[in-house]
């Protein structure tokens, strides 16, 4: 049997090739990357921005704390040295001491100092002329004092003069402070709106950019998931395409799709294979099942009483071979097309009594009695899964029912189900063993020991059922029948509850 090749142009590296070229990154990492970056970047904005909102507040606080002090403690140090000045003036008047004019010219410099350093806190609410002014009074005055010590009384004026002007310098400090103040209020408020544009829009607009990440990155590791499920189901119909931002999981989706066509190739392969192989076994079958019914019937001669049980034990196991052969073929053709169920409405008693009636000869042969519900019970379903069902049951059962026994077929209709009993009188089924017998070609070594004289099986018939009845989206289970033995309860669902 040749194998399909598959053709060079349909490798994954070729696949890869035909995709368009988009600027993208190449590889996981790197689209990670870039996404941390897009995201990071607003935040790294409104950091930036509110440092520099903390810097124009901390310089707005500083120069307004400092001075502000400044430009109060040196005025007040200025009335203070006009006070002086005044107070040596009048004694000056009346001692006429050269110490009283020595601290009058100190007092004169250290004002002209604090004059200087008014200057250097360069208040623009504070004019250079102002400053000028007071400073040039102050040297005139000690000069005038020096030179007329009679005129101490319009010195004295000119200094009142200069104390109105010392108070002005404080007026202006104080305006300079409330202006300092209300731009600090300012600037204190912008950084307020800008914080809350950053809590109401930026944030929003962050996690946003962090969801569509969040779908771009994960919608090709859900596809790639999804493709993996639906290879392990055995569905190879549907060609994989990974839609992906980066070149990496596109090469990923690729190699899925190649392994996707090379699994169905492989697939095909063993599907002719088996029915090929069904094919070949039936037909020397049909020969030997014909040979022993001509032993039977004595059509070559009366057969004696040992010759006629032999050929009754060829006949059965004849019989047995082909439902073995007809449950790989089954088995094979649901595994292929996963049985779409085709629904119809029909009586579920019919059916039991034409499977009974198909292995009339096993029960007969084990002298069995069969029971069916004896009155109709209408169901709807797909018939051909059905019977496939409720036949491996009810050949299970007889399979291992002692001779002589009672296998009942049961059926009761529920609230939204069907609910199916096949009950036999046999050993049973180990508790340890109720899950796995559903398996495909598990064999119990407890139950094949209890078949007396039966063809060993080939452990897919039960497999078979479960997934029959999963696909009419019910459940089957089995446990200890009422009277000894096993019971396997099927619960098909209506088809409006499904």
């Amino acid at each position: 049997m040749s194998r399909p090749a598959v053709a060079a142009n349909d490798t994954p590296r070729a696949q890869t090739r035909k995709r368009g070229l988009f600027i993208r990154p190449r590889s996981i990492t790197g689209l990670l990357l870039t996404s941390f970056g897009l995201v990071a970047l607003p935040l790294i904005v409104a950091i930036v921005f509110g440092v520099l909102y903390v810097d124009r507040l901390t310089n707005q606080s500083e120069r307004l704390v400092l001075q502000g002090v400044e430009v109060t403690r040196y005025s007040k140090r200025l009335s203070t040295l006009l006070i002086g000045m005044e107070r040596s003036a009048r004694q000056y008047g009346v001692l006429e001491s050269e110490e009283l004019i020595d601290r009058f010219e100190r007092q004169a410099r250290e004002f002209d100092q604090m004059l200087d350093a008014l200057g250097g806190l360069q208040l623009d609410t504070l004019p250079d002329w102002n400053l000028d002014a007071l400073r040039r009074e102050a040297r005139t005055l000690s000069k005038r004092l020096a030179a007329r010590p009679g005129e101490v009384r319009g010195l004295i004026g000119d200094i009142g003069d200069m104390q109105r002007e010392t108070d002005l310098i404080t007026d202006q400090g104080n305006l300079f402070i409330d202006r300092e103040l209300a731009r600090l209020q300012t600037t204190a408020a912008d950084a307020r709106t800008f914080l809350l544009l950053c809590v109401f829009a930026l944030i929003p607009g962050v996690l946003a950019l962090t969801a569509f990440f969040v779908a771009v990155i994960s919608r090709p590791l859900r596809q790639i998931a999804g493709a993996v499920t639906r290879m392990g189901d055995g569905d190879f119909s549907q060609q994989i395409r990974v839609v992906a931002p980066t070149a990496e999981l596109d090469a990923l989706g690729a190699r899925l799709d190649w392994m996707r066509r090379r699994l169905a190739t492989l697939e095909n392969e063993k599907q002719q294979f088996i029915r090929h192989m069904s094919h070949e076994l039936k037909t020397p079958l049909a020969s030997i099942r014909e040979g022993a019914e001509l032993l039977r019937d004595g059509t070559v001669g009366k057969l004696t009483s040992a010759q006629a049980d032999v050929a009754e034990i060829l006949q059965q196991n004849s019989l047995e071979l082909a439902k073995l052969i007809d449950n790989l073929l089954d088995f094979a053709a649901w595994q292929q097309q996963h049985a779409k169920l085709e629904y119809e409405r029909f009586d579920l008693n019919a059916l039991f009594e034409a499977i009974v009636a198909r292995q009339r000869l096993t029960i007969e042969g084990k002298k069995l009695d069969v029971t069916t519900p004896g009155q109709p019970i209408h169901v709807t379903a797909d018939r051909d899964r059905m019977h496939l069902i409720i036949d491996n049951l009810l050949a299970n059962a007889v399979k291992f029912a002692p001779a002589g026994s009672t296998v009942a077929l049961e059926a009761e209709r529920l609230v939204d189900a069907t609910l199916v009993r096949v009950c036999d009188q046999g050993p049973g089924v180990p508790k340890d063993e109720r899950d796995a017998i559903f398996d495909a070609f598990y064999q119990s070594a407890t139950t094949q020991a209890s078949a007396q004289g039966a063809l060993r099986g080939t452990g897919i018939g039960l497999s078979v059922v479960r997934e029959c009845v999963q696909a009419h989206g019910g459940h089957i289970d089995v446990e200890d029948a009422p009277g000894g033995g096993a019971r396997f309860s099927v619960e098909i669902p209506d088809r409006h509850a499904l």
